[in-house]
């Protein structure tokens, strides 16, 4: 939601340096800790008439959350276990979903803007990608909306993607707070964003 604030290091991409291989890996980063630290001076309209105790939010309250890598060059795989998973940042590539030898999974698709290598990364990904797979690109749920949420918050943008133990899909904006505060991060929203099936999945991944 607008204008919630967290205390969190998001934890940075794994080059792959040389193996841009398009291999599908296990992300390997840890979940760094989120603690939620209160409200920025522009928020939702809705925190203005609501406490944020309303929706389960306490001071210095920590997060769980799980954290699937981004590889470049690669498909970093996170299993779906007790928590909803965050990825990221965002800036193109595709989330999924999906199931393999028995267990489900968010997968991070990992683009990195070479033709080459991007179109490797999406066949090796489509090549083991089931009929039940579901996906989305967060960073174009909220192309239209950039350089408003830029302007009124004075701040540069990164997206993540969250994806829930239910399987829903969200493309969540974040800010650095910047000035003295370090490693603080207001959340500029939320969407929730329905989940390409398979066929528009490949489609998008121009399979």
């Amino acid at each position: 939601m607008e204008g919630v604030r967290f205390s969190w290091i998001m934890p940075s991409a794994v080059e792959s340096g040389a193996n841009r291989d398009g291999n599908i890996v296990d992300s390997i980063r840890a979940a760094n800790p989120m603690t939620y630290v209160g409200l920025s001076d522009k928020v939702a309209p809705l925190l203005m008439m609501t406490p944020v105790s309303s929706f389960g939010l306490q001071m210095r309250m920590a997060i769980n959350y799980d954290w699937c890598d981004f590889a470049t060059g690669r498909t970093a795989r996170k299993p779906i276990a007790g928590n909803d998973i965050l990825t990221g940042p965002m800036s193109g590539c595709y989330i999924t979903r999906y199931m393999s030898g028995g267990r489900n999974y968010v997968g991070h698709v990992g683009t990195v803007g070479v033709p080459n290598i991007d179109a490797q990364v999406k066949r090796k990904f489509g090549a083991v990608m089931p009929p039940t797979a579901t996906g989305f690109n967060p960073f174009h749920a909220w192309q239209n909306d950039m350089v408003a949420m830029s302007q009124r918050h004075g701040k540069a943008i990164q997206f993540i993607a969250l994806v829930t133990t239910a399987g829903d899909f969200y493309a969540i904006a974040m800010m650095p707070a910047g000035g003295t505060e370090i490693n603080v991060w207001v959340c500029g929203g939320a969407k929730k964003v329905p989940p390409l099936n398979y066929a528009a999945l490949r489609h998008s991944l121009g399979l």
